[in-house]
């Protein structure tokens, strides 16, 4: 029985020398728990206390326990993307159950960059922003810095494009920019005395005199007219962009010679021709194939194309004169057609499909065969423009008649408006003197 008692006593002892440390732990865990509520004037804050994560704001408040018997925190932080980040000093430690409040107002930041979109005529021009490649028009550059920004735009036959943008932070500019086609054609004009005469340009077979040719590229060229019986008339001249040349070439007669001439041509076109197994060019749309200084005499001509089938031929060449060839291919089919273009007043700048291909006479050829915009363009004209069919093997033609451009006539009404004032002043003079 003593026993028993003595170790009651002595359990009873160890339990109350333990409490006080018991106590001492529970109060150093945390003691009562208040709230700091934190508001902020956008939602979606993320709230750090001395730099530690505690959650994000819903509705524009985020309430945050902490223990009266705690380490304290000292700041409270508040970020969002977008705006600026707000702090403060924590005020004292909220008593158990108590709420302090602290609030937060956070600033939108602000933009330092803008956008720019860009359009052109013709679009697919290449977009230049302060010299760096963004791409083809139309187009939206994003991120630049706000104020001047330098724009170039390059197109293929047209001249560059260029102004100064300025770009205001947070907004997106819009330029639409007309690209201004760069003439870089000219036209010339050939007449010979006598008429009928061959001309060469460049090398190249141009057909008979008088003609007018188009689409030359500006600069020296070399011009060559021919005719079986007369000696050679060969000069260098200059195509200027925009205009037509003139030359009128005069044959000198060559009572001595010996050669004629052959011309060529065939259905359909671009077929290779050989004169006694010598190559002597291909056909062209529009006109034949000239074969100058041919010995007089028997020769073979040979036209030849893929696809079909040869025409090989024996003609004669009479001295002075010229053998013409008419070669019908069978057996194939062309991929490709033209287009003759001519118009009244000629010199007009041709755009097929918005490119530009020259001025007025020209032939465009080696097309697909489909629809293409034609578009005639003259100062002091009205625009001309029609869908024109390309077939395979054929030559389309096209001749626009220009109409001037309507110019603008005064107006009778303020005439008869003067007319009748002076008519009114005249009645009241008449009734005063009456």
């Amino acid at each position: 029985m003593v026993r028993k008692f003595y170790v009651l006593i002595m359990s009873m002892l160890i339990l109350a020398a333990a409490a006080p440390a018991a106590l001492a732990a529970e109060a150093s865990i945390g003691g009562g728990e208040g709230w700091y509520d934190i508001y902020t004037n956008v939602d979606g804050c993320s709230i750090y206390f001395d730099g530690e994560y505690k959650g994000v704001t819903t509705g524009g408040i985020l309430s945050v326990g902490v223990y009266s018997t705690a380490t304290p925190y000292h700041t409270v932080r508040a970020e969002k993307s977008g705006f600026t980040s707000a702090s403060t000093s924590l005020p004292a430690v909220p008593g158990a159950g108590e709420h302090r409040s602290v609030y937060l107002t956070l600033n939108p930041v602000a933009p330092t960059t803008g956008n720019i979109k860009i359009s052109s005529t013709p679009s697919g021009a290449a977009v230049y922003v302060n010299s760096v490649y963004y791409g083809t028009t139309p187009h939206t550059v994003s991120n630049l810095p706000a104020g001047n920004n330098d724009l170039r735009l390059t197109y293929s036959g047209y001249k560059d494009y260029r102004d100064t943008i300025n770009i205001v932070a947070g907004q997106t500019q819009t330029t639409y920019a007309v690209l201004t086609a760069e003439v870089n054609y000219g036209t010339l004009s050939v007449s010979s005395t006598p008429s009928n005469a061959n001309i060469y340009l460049d090398g190249a077979y141009k057909g008979t005199a008088p003609r007018t040719i188009g689409g030359i590229s500006k600069g020296s060229h070399t011009l060559e007219i021919t005719m079986p019986g007369y000696r050679e008339w060969a000069n260098t001249i200059q195509i200027h962009a925009n205009q037509v040349t003139y030359v009128t070439a005069t044959l000198t007669a060559d009572p001595q010679t010996t050669t004629g001439a052959i011309s060529v041509s065939s259905n359909p076109s671009y077929a290779s021709v050989y004169i006694d197994s010598v190559y002597y060019g291909t056909t062209n749309p529009g006109h034949a194939l000239f074969a100058n200084n041919i010995a007089a005499g028997s020769h073979s001509v040979k036209v030849s194309l893929s696809g079909y089938d040869d025409s090989v031929s024996t003609v004669t060449v009479n001295s002075g004169q010229t053998t013409t060839v008419n070669a019908n291919l069978g057996g194939g089919a062309s991929t490709s057609g033209a287009i003759t273009i001519s118009s009244s007043p000629t010199g007009a700048t041709v755009f097929l499909n918005n490119v530009n291909k020259g001025i007025t006479p020209v032939t465009l050829s080696d097309l697909i065969p489909g629809g293409y915009t034609v578009t005639l363009e003259l100062s002091g004209y009205t625009t001309w423009s029609e869908v024109v069919q390309v077939n395979s093997g054929a030559t389309s033609t096209v001749s626009a008649s220009l109409a001037p451009t309507p110019t603008a006539t005064q107006s009778p009404a303020p005439m008869l408006a003067v007319i009748g004032a002076l008519g009114a002043c005249a009645v009241i003079l008449a009734a005063r003197k009456e």
